[in-house]
């Protein structure tokens, strides 16, 4: 099963979604466009979960599809 993660770049300026120990390429202001697009791979690459972090890099939420 793939996991995603989504969580702030090391200066907290931008969001990211990681899968395993790869950043995957795109990075994103808003942490809902970063979520929107974990979203649509999770999807896509079924059965996938994902993991959404929040400012201080703590899990808050998990999500499966």
């Amino acid at each position: 099963m793939q996991c995603y993660r989504v969580a702030p770049d090391k200066e907290a300026s931008r969001w990211m979604i990681t899968m395993g120990n790869q950043d995957l390429e795109e990075m994103f202001i808003y942490k809902d466009e970063a979520i929107a697009e974990a979203i649509i791979l999770a999807k896509a690459n079924s059965p996938s979960k994902i993991e959404i972090c929040d400012e201080t890099y703590e899990v808050v939420d998990k999500r499966k599809y």
